[in-house]
């Protein structure tokens, strides 16, 4: 989403080989320069399953293989990344062969450059990463509540476990709320942006990377956080309204970020 709202994007993946064909058409497509790390191993099975009104994504991470060579080539490409760019995102599904020791020298390597990190983790991966207080962290509602506990989906709860999170290392907070709409905590204010209305039958697969991505790119362009909040929701909206993840144009996401009305709260 970052390439396609003209953003400068370099995308290092890991994946199994087989893959190099269609990464570089989807990703090119969005103007993302891309550099694969070939994995053994299978990756990653989707299943969509469109049942009326409602799609549902099944995710089946098979194994990858990572020997210790391959895993310093991805040391390597991130602390290049870090202290080459002006934003570095770790995101994805990361393979079982991450351990936690390998998990903690990348997120080490991450923050030690120039770049601001953003994270799109969950799990232990999420938590892990607040100990190298990343510029953002970017979890759904299911991840955030993995993260800090059970908590009630309203505003002033949601608000205070943000700050919460804040305090633990990461400078902003950017949850998305699916059909509720998104929030960010950030040091400068707390601001929420409800939900469009989009007709049709949406899919949400691929809207909080639409979210992150245009929120990202806005940032780099130099929006305020208001700005990138809602062009990330603009995003997301536009990601709705077709099958499968970042089909849309980048008109469409700019039309709807213009519509994206953002409080402070």
């Amino acid at each position: 989403t970052a390439g396609l709202l003209g953003g400068d994007v370099r995308a290092v993946v890991l994946a199994p080989p087989s893959w190099r064909s269609a990464l570089r058409e989807r990703l090119g497509a969005g103007g993302v320069k891309i550099r694969l790390l070939p994995a053994p191993g299978e990756g990653r099975i989707c299943v969509f399953l469109n049942e009326g009104r409602r799609e549902t994504v099944v995710n089946t991470d098979l194994p990858l293989r990572l020997g210790r060579a391959l895993f310093e080539r991805i040391v390597r490409a991130v602390r290049r990344a870090s202290r080459a760019s002006a934003y570095l995102v770790l995101s994805g599904s990361l393979p079982p062969a991450f351990g936690a020791a390998r998990v903690r020298r990348l997120f080490a390597l991450a923050a030690a450059g120039r770049a601001r990190l953003a994270v799109d983790q969950s799990g232990r991966r999420l938590a892990e990463s607040l100990v190298h207080a990343p510029w953002l962290i970017k979890p759904n509602l299911a991840e955030f509540r993995r993260l800090v506990g059970p908590v009630r989906a309203t505003l002033p709860a949601l608000l205070a476990a943000a700050e919460a999170v804040r305090r633990r290392g990461a400078g902003r907070v950017l949850l998305s709320l699916g059909a509720r709409g998104a929030l960010l905590v950030a040091p400068g204010g707390r601001w929420f942006a409800p939900p469009l209305r989009v007709s049709g039958v949406p899919s949400p697969v691929g809207s909080g990377d639409a979210l992150l991505g245009a929120f990202l790119a806005a940032a780099a362009a130099g929006a305020d956080d208001p700005g990138c909040l809602r062009a990330g929701v603009g995003a997301a909206t536009a990601n709705l309204r077709h099958r499968g993840a970042c089909r849309m144009t980048a008109a469409e996401a700019r039309a709807d970020a213009r519509r994206v009305k953002v409080h402070a709260v």
